[in-house]
C-alpha cells in the first residue's frame, strides 16, 4: 500500500510539487511544497527533498502523480522511472473533473490537487513506461512528418488563393516561392517516409507487428505506424479492441437517463483527432479496394444505414481485424474470408429453403 503521495504541476521550465502523507483515508501531517526547475539539477533536489519528507516510509510505498502534458512531463518521468521509482502520468481532464469545486487557481493548489487525486484514486493507476527506443524516434518522426504534411497544405492553399490575383510582381514572387518551398517539403516527407521505414526495419518486434498490420488492404505506412506508436506496440490498452476504438474515437456511446432521454449511440468528441483522421483514409481505401470490407460496408448501406455511420463501422471493423489478427500473429488473409463467407452463404441457402 502507497502511503507518500507526490502530485507534480508541470511547465516548461520549472513543477510544483506537494506531498500528502496518508494511510487508507486518513491523512497525516501537514502537506508540503515545493518548487523546482524542470531539468536534471532539479530533479535530484526534487528527489532529495522527497526523502527528506518521507520520514520513515520507503521508497516502494511512494507514488508520484502529474498531469501528461507531453514534453514538459516527460523528461522527469523517464528520470523517476529510471530510478525504479512508481509515476503515474494521467489526463488532466481526469484530475479536472474528479477533484470537486476548486476555487483556488495556482500552481501550488494544482500540485496539492494532484496528489489528493492520486491518493483517492491509487487503485486506478496506471504506471508510466516509457516508449522504446525505437518507437521514441518512430513517434518524432511520425509527429514531424505530420507537420510537415500540414505545411505544405498550407502553402497550397495560400498559392491557390493567388492563382486568381491579378498579375503583378509580387503575385509572382509568391508563386515562385510557394511553388519552390512545396517542393522542398515534399522531398522532407519523402525522406521521413524513409526514415520510418528504417526505423521499423531495425527493430524485430516493429517489423513483425507492422508487417501484419499492413498485410490488410487499405492499411497502410501511416497507419501503421501510427497504431505502433499509440498503443505502444500493443502493449497498452491490454489488446483490447474496444479500449483502441475508444482511443481512436470510433466506438459509439449512447446516452439513457430517467423518461426522456434516450439518444442512439454516437461517437464522443474525447478523441485523438490526429490518428482518427488517419483511420478514415484508410477505411476509405479498403471500402473501395479490400473485398471483405467493401462487402461489409455495401450491407450496412443496404440495410438503410448512413454512409458517415457505415464508416464509421468500417473504422471499428478495421481495429477489430488488426486486433484479432497481432495477438495471433497471423497475416491477413483475403481468401480466408471467401470461404468461410462462401460457407456462411450456402448455409443461409439451406436454412431459407
Amino acid at each position: 500500500m502507497k502511503k507518500l503521495f507526490i502530485g507534480i504541476d508541470f511547465a516548461k521550465e520549472k513543477f510544483d510539487a506537494a506531498i500528502i502523507e496518508a494511510c487508507g483515508l486518513k491523512e497525516f501531517g501537514n502537506r508540503e511544497y515545493g518548487m523546482f526547475t524542470n531539468d536534471k539539477k532539479g530533479y535530484r533536489q526534487f528527489f532529495k527533498w522527497v526523502k527528506t519528507n518521507a520520514d520513515k516510509s520507503v521508497e516502494n510505498e511512494w507514488l508520484f502523480c502529474g498531469e501528461d502534458t507531453g514534453s514538459c512531463s516527460l523528461g522527469l518521468s523517464k528520470w523517476l522511472y529510471g530510478k525504479g521509482l512508481d509515476i503515474w502520468i494521467e489526463n488532466a481532464y481526469s484530475i479536472k473533473h474528479s477533484s470537486g469545486i476548486q476555487r483556488v487557481k495556482s500552481d501550488k493548489a494544482d500540485s496539492s490537487m494532484i496528489a489528493e487525486y492520486a491518493w483517492r484514486h491509487q487503485d486506478k493507476a496506471v504506471l508510466f513506461e516509457p516508449l522504446s527506443e525505437s518507437l521514441s524516434q518512430l513517434r518524432e518522426v511520425f509527429l514531424y512528418r505530420h507537420k510537415l504534411v500540414q505545411q505544405h497544405i498550407a502553402m497550397d492553399v495560400r498559392k491557390q488563393d493567388k492563382e486568381a490575383a491579378e498579375p503583378s510582381k509580387a503575385i509572382s514572387f509568391i508563386k515562385r516561392k510557394s511553388k519552390h518551398l512545396m517542393s522542398e517539403i515534399d522531398n522532407a516527407i519523402k525522406e521521413c517516409d524513409l526514415m520510418i521505414d528504417r526505423i521499423i526495419e531495425s527493430d524485430a518486434e516493429l517489423k513483425e507487428n507492422y508487417a501484419i498490420i499492413t498485410s490488410i488492404k487499405g492499411v497502410a505506412r501511416q497507419n501503421g505506424a501510427c497504431l505502433l506508436i499509440f498503443t505502444n506496440n500493443f502493449r497498452r490498452f491490454d489488446l483490447d479492441a474496444r479500449k483502441i476504438a475508444c482511443y481512436y474515437g470510433v466506438a459509439p456511446f449512447g446516452k439513457d437517463s430517467g423518461t426522456s432521454i434516450h439518444s442512439p449511440a454516437k461517437t464522443s468528441h474525447f478523441a485523438n483527432k490526429l490518428i482518427k483522421s488517419l483511420l478514415g483514409q484508410a477505411a476509405h481505401c479498403a471500402k473501395k479496394f479490400n473485398p471483405e470490407i467493401r462487402e461489409y460496408y455495401n450491407r450496412l448501406i443496404g440495410r438503410g444505414k448512413k454512409p458517415q455511420v457505415a464508416l464509421n463501422n468500417v473504422k471499428n471493423k478495421l481495429i477489430r481485424i488488426i486486433v484479432a489478427l497481432v495477438r495471433k500473429k497471423v497475416y491477413y488473409d483475403p481468401k480466408t474470408y471467401m470461404f468461410y463467407n462462401a460457407k456462411f452463404t450456402d448455409v443461409k441457402k439451406m436454412l431459407n429453403s
